[in-house]
Order: structure tokens, then C-alpha cells, then sequence
């Protein structure tokens, strides 16, 4: 499981991953995970540097907001199997404890259904099989605790039901509504599964204080109820401030507004008091979950819990290889409380590797010899954005004309704590990315861009005082209708100090970009907030610079443009395809969804994709057998599974 990181500048989540240039058909490798069939060269163990501190919690804590640290991800998460997984680096979907793909998600009475079949071999430590008992029963329990956090981005309850078993090898999940591929492999078939036999009894007295099932019903019929009255009362607001009448009529409709007025008051104190009786009873049933004991827990993972030694933690390789063998017999996890103590670990070689949640930061990088360092873009991203509100943005060919002169731009003028983006998804994030979605001009040098924008926009109709030369800038451009272009104003937020991607002079490339074909663009500064509300609130802007975090499906691509969206952009094809995307579980299908996207948000230019953030993470002794990876090692926990000795 990757590194779980909230938002990034604004709001947004979305997701990247790796796969071939040129559309293909979405292969799900079908095979089973197993040991390597020939001994290999193995080393006593790996060492890893954490920064703070790790926290004994139990595994419904750890992926709830109560037990979550990046820490105790990084000791902890490789203890429990998951049907599926993302490949690494490739980021491909994978069976894990799941034998072959899932069935089709289909249509059975009120619900939609699929089935997964399991891998027939698995065995937790205690020595009993792994079996769809172990997988029904974690998604049912976690439904009914209504967990937060990973837990319900996991088994998600607005669409998840329940599961079932259907034999020991086989679970069959039920949904409410049609699931579509985040709900699906990207989120359920990704859940951590626990071991029934061991929980089960254990989690029956915290089950005993959740809330009646008859509250939550009585909230629901209740938020009718307050629905209605609400009506009422507006409707009678409406008539008495619009209606003529007599005194005599006055006096019997402001009766009734005082009557349905009580009414709609009783009511809502009513659902405050079932809804505080509710919360009350499932803070309680968290509380006594998270506090299990879970000493002696079969797990399923590569790595089994081994105790502490002077302070360290330590895991130990599970001998009957589950997922693959790892390199090395221990992980140890050697915790220190800053960086400076984690820093002077690594250069007396007593770790091996720097992890946390943002890799090396890329001032720091410098105290590391390169060759100890990767270098991976993470999913920290910049974006020109327009507000087509206005007539003057609005126009796709005066967006093209600035996305061909500002693609690589940045390749040429950023520090190495950037990576250029030329895309909507990063290419490395090859499963979903697609040749299709490049912007205009990709390859072409600085004067070659700057001449093919000249060109987008003459033959558009634009005209100029004095066009733009390799030698100097234009000056007085003009629209096809021969009206001077005014000017256009481009909001940043002040640059952060601590950030190492933030700003870094990208609005003054922006503008001096701009400028130079003949536009007038003055670049302002100011805080996130006021930006963030210029752009999400009041829509006074022209352009703006934005950051995103990204995850890892691309429905984000789909959420930055639905309906209502604030940049003003409508493309009724756009809307087609993410209909499309949002409502298939077919993998395949929501890939080609994802490139056609790709192809319309190229062409349409709503955003101009400007750069990522880059993640560097420092290592010794050990090598992988890869040179990076989206979101860099930090973001994967230093995977202890895929490091192998220097020696190898």
C-alpha cells in the first residue's frame, strides 16, 4: 500500500501510474505470486531510519485515523494480504491473495455482485488456511463499525453492502449501487483482510455497543420528516410574503407557519438528540475496538512482528514466503527523534536506508553522494488554470497557443526538485497514461514553440503591432475581430519556504512566456487562501497557478471538471466520458475511458499541466531493481520485499 498523504495545496486527489505508449488492452496478470524456484543470496537484514515515533496499536487503529502515522504504516502494513495490489513500479493491478481476476460485476435483485476466487495455498503463522471467512468477515466488520480513514476508503459504505461466502476459496461482495473501478479494484479488492478465527470473538463485546439498528432507521425516517416540514414551512414563508391578503388570511397562514415552524423545530431537536445518541454509542464501539489486545495475531504478509531490540522494531521474513521471498531474514526499523539524529545515522552506516512521508527534502539532498540517491517524481503537481468564464480565456486556440509555449519550458528553467509535466498523467504512470493526452509542441525547442504559437495564432485570426521575432517579443496583439487582447492577470500564492516545488519562479516563467508573445499578463501574489477563494469562491481571476496532490486512479480527471466546476469549462464530450468512466468496474473499459479523456482534456487545454514534485530518498548497501518510482521510495515504505544486498 502506498503512502497514505492527504491533500497537496487546494483540493484534489488523483492518480498516476505506469504502462506502454500507445493504447492496448488492459492485462491483469493472472498469475499466482510464488517463491523464487532457486535458492538466492540472502543478507541478515535491512535497516531502515524512521523520524518520531512508532505506536504499538492493533490492526482496526492502524488503517482507522486513530492508529494511522506514517510510521506505523511503514512497520506495520506488509503484516495482512490483500486480493489484489499495484505492481512496483509498474503500478499494474495484480492478484495478491486472490487467485485469477474477479468475476464481472453484475446485476442480482437490489444489489450488483461479484465473486473472487482465492489462492488455495495461503496459510496464516498459526499454521490454519486463509479462506473467504477471513475475507467476509474483515468487510463485514468494518462496515458495521462504519470505519474512517483507509478502513472506508477500503469498504467503501455508500456502495458496499456486504460479503458472503460462497465456499472457502470463493467471497462474493455486494453492492448497492454499480460500483466503478475505484470503488472496485482500486478500493475494496485492496483492503486489508485479518483472520476471522483470531478476531472474532474478540471483537463481539465492542459489537455490543454499537448503536441499535432501529436508530439509524429512526435518523433516516426523521431527516424525511425535517425534509418535509422544511418544505412546508417555505412554502408558507413563500405565500405570506407574496400573496395578497386579507387580515382574516394573514392571521390563519401565519398560524400556520407557527405551527409548522414548532413542528420543524421539534423535529430537528429530535434528530439532533438521535443523532448524538448515535454517534455517542459507535465512539464508544471504536473506542473499545481500537483497544484489543492483539498480542500473538496470526498475520499473512511477507513479514511477521518480532518484537523490539534496544529501542528498534523489528520484523522478521515469513519463512513460508507468501508473496515472493524477500532479500533479506529481518527489517529493522531503528527510530530516532529528528532528522539530524536519522542523517547522521545513514552516514555512519548504521541504517541503511532514510525514510519519511516526503523522502529527503531537495536541500538536503546535497549531504548525500549521488549514487545513494533515488530520484522519483511524486504526486505533488502544479497547474495553470483559466477561468473560461471569460470570453477572452474561453477561447481554445488562445489556451493551445500558451500550452505549445510553455510545454518544456520548464524542463529548461526548473531546479532539480521538479519534474516537467507534458500531460495530464505522468508517463511513468504508464497503465493509465496514453501518447494521445501530450499537450501541443511536445519536443520542440524554445524557438520552435515559440514560433509554432505564433502560428496557432494567426491562423486563428490573431494579429499583432509587432508579431513576435526569435529576437524580440510582440507588442500589440490583437483578436480576430481586431480588438487589443487586455490584460490578463495571473494569481500565485506566496511562495512557501519550507516547500521545494512551491512557486520557484513559475509564475514569472508564465508571464515572461506570455509577454513575449505579445499578452499582457501581470503576475500577483498573495496567500493560498485568497486564491483558493478567487478560484473556488468568488471566480474574480483570470489565471491562476494551482497545486494538487494526486493519487492513484485518474477519476480526479473527472472531479476538477463535472458540472458546476469553477473554471467555467463545459465539454459536453468531456461529460460523456466520465459518465462512462464513473459508472464501469471494467478495468479495461475505464482505461480507455482514461485515454480518451486524456485526448479531449489535450486538445481542450481547461489546465495546462506545468511540473511535479520530485521525491528523493537516500540508500546504502542495498540496491532495487528499479531506478525509481511514482512517488518515490519513501512512498512505499522503503519496500523491504523488493531491496536486495548491494552485493546481488
Amino acid at each position: 500500500m502506498t503512502i497514505r498523504l492527504r491533500l497537496f495545496a487546494l483540493a484534489g486527489i488523483f492518480a498516476i501510474l505506469l504502462a506502454s505508449c500507445g493504447p492496448q488492452t488492459a492485462l491483469v496478470s493472472t498469475a499466482i505470486p510464488t517463491p523464487a524456484a532457486t535458492p538466492i543470496s540472502r543478507a541478515p537484514e535491512i535497516r531502515f531510519a524512521l523520524i518520531g515515533k512508532v505506536t504499538d496499536v492493533n490492526v482496526w487503529a492502524l488503517f482507522d485515523a486513530k492508529g494511522y502515522s506514517y510510521n506505523n504504516y511503514a512497520v506495520r502494513n506488509e503484516y495482512w494480504p490483500r486480493l489484489y495490489r499495484l505492481s512496483i513500479p509498474g503500478r499494474q493491478f495484480e492478484p495478491m491473495a486472490a487467485s485469477g481476476i474477479p468475476s464481472p460485476v453484475q446485476r442480482e435483485g437490489n444489489f450488483f455482485t461479484a465473486t473472487v476466487p482465492l489462492r488455495p495455498d495461503l496459510t496464516w503463522t498459526d499454521g490454519s488456511p486463509f479462506t473467504a471467512e477471513d475475507v467476509a468477515f474483515t468487510v463485514n466488520t468494518a462496515l458495521s463499525f462504519q470505519l474512517g480513514f483507509d478502513w472506508r476508503d477500503f469498504y467503501n459504505p455508500d456502495y458496499l453492502d456486504r460479503a458472503e461466502i460462497v465456499d472457502a476459496q470463493t467471497v462474493k461482495f455486494f453492492f448497492k449501487k454499480q460500483p466503478n473501478v475505484g470503488v472496485w479494484q482500486y478500493g475494496a479488492l485492496q483492503g486489508p483482510i485479518v483472520q476471522k478465527a483470531y478476531w472474532s470473538e474478540k471483537v463481539t463485546d465492542p459489537a455490543a455497543l454499537l448503536p441499535p439498528n432501529d436508530l439509524a432507521s429512526q435518523i433516516e425516517r426523521l431527516k424525511v420528516k425535517v425534509d418535509d416540514l422544511q418544505q412546508k414551512v417555505n412554502a408558507l414563508n413563500l405565500s405570506i410574503a407574496s400573496a395578497p391578503m386579507t387580515s382574516a388570511e394573514a392571521q390563519r397562514a401565519q398560524a400556520a407557519l407557527t405551527r409548522q415552524q414548532s413542528d420543524l423545530n421539534e423535529a430537528n431537536n429530535d434528530i439532533a438528540k438521535a443523532q448524538s445518541n448515535f454517534d455517542n454509542a459507535m465512539n464508544a464501539a471504536h473506542e473499545s475496538l481500537y483497544a484489543l489486545d492483539d498480542t500473538d495475531e496470526p498475520t499473512l504478509g511477507n513479514w511477521i512482528p518480532a518484537g523490539q531490540d534496544n529501542g528498534a522494531w523489528i520484523n522478521k521474513a515469513n519463512p513460508a514466503f507468501p508473496f515472493g521471498e524477500p532479500k533479506f531474514d529481518r527489517a529493522v526499523y531503528h527510530v530516532y527523534q529528528n532528522q539530524g539524529e536519522g542523517f547522521d545515522a545513514f552516514q555512519s552506516n548504521k541504517v541503511d536506508e532514510y525514510l519519511s512521508p516526503a523522502g529527503i527534502q531537495p536541500v538536503d539532498a546535497t549531504l548525500f553522494n549521488d549514487k545513494n540517491l533515488m530520484r522519483s517524481s511524486n504526486r505533488n503537481a502544479e497547474f495553470l488554470v483559466f477561468n473560461q468564464s471569460d470570453p477572452q480565456l474561453a477561447d481554445g486556440v488562445l489556451r493551445k497557443a500558451f500550452g505549445c509555449s510553455l510545454n518544456g519550458i520548464f524542463s529548461e528553467n526548473l531546479i532539480v526538485a521538479t519534474n516537467p509535466l507534458n500531460s495530464f498523467i505522468q508517463s511513468k504512470e504508464s497503465f493509465w497514461y496514453t501518447v494521445d493526452g501530450i499537450l501541443p509542441c511536445g519536443g520542440l525547442n524554445d524557438l520552435a514553440r515559440l514560433l509554432k504559437s505564433v502560428e496557432i495564432l494567426k491562423t486563428a485570426g490573431y494579429s499583432w503591432d509587432s508579431e513576435p521575432t526569435s529576437n524580440n517579443p510582440g507588442k500589440g496583439i490583437k483578436s480576430p475581430g481586431g480588438e487589443y487582447l487586455p490584460p490578463i492577470t495571473l494569481l500565485s500564492r506566496e511562495r512557501d519556504p519550507r516547500s521545494p516545488t512551491d512557486a520557484y519562479g513559475t509564475p514569472g516563467i508564465v508571464e515572461k512566456q506570455m509577454n513575449y508573445l505579445g499578452i499582457n499578463v501581470n503576475w500577483q501574489t498573495t496567500d493560498a487562501q485568497n486564491v483558493n477563494y478567487a478560484v473556488f469562491s468568488s471566480h474574480q481571476y483570470d489565471m491562476a497557478i494551482l497545486g494538487w496532490r494526486l493519487g492513484e486512479y485518474p477519476s480526479y480527471l473527472c472531479d476538477w471538471f463535472g458540472g458546476g466546476n469553477p473554471f467555467g469549462y463545459n465539454g459536453d464530450l468531456l461529460k460523456s466520458q466520465c459518465e462512462a468512466l464513473n459508472s464501469t468496474s471494467d478495468l479495461d473499459r475505464a482505461r480507455k475511458q482514461a485515454y480518451e479523456i486524456q485526448s479531449i482534456l489535450a486538445q481542450d487545454l481547461p489546465f495546462i499541466p506545468l511540473y511535479s514534485g520530485v521525491t528523493y530518498d537516500a540508500y546504502r548497501n542495498i540496491n532495487y531493481p528499479f531506478d525509481s518510482v511514482p512517488g518515490g521510495l519513501s512512498g512505499i515504505y522503503g519496500a523491504p520485499s523488493l531491496a536486495v544486498p548491494a552485493s546481488q
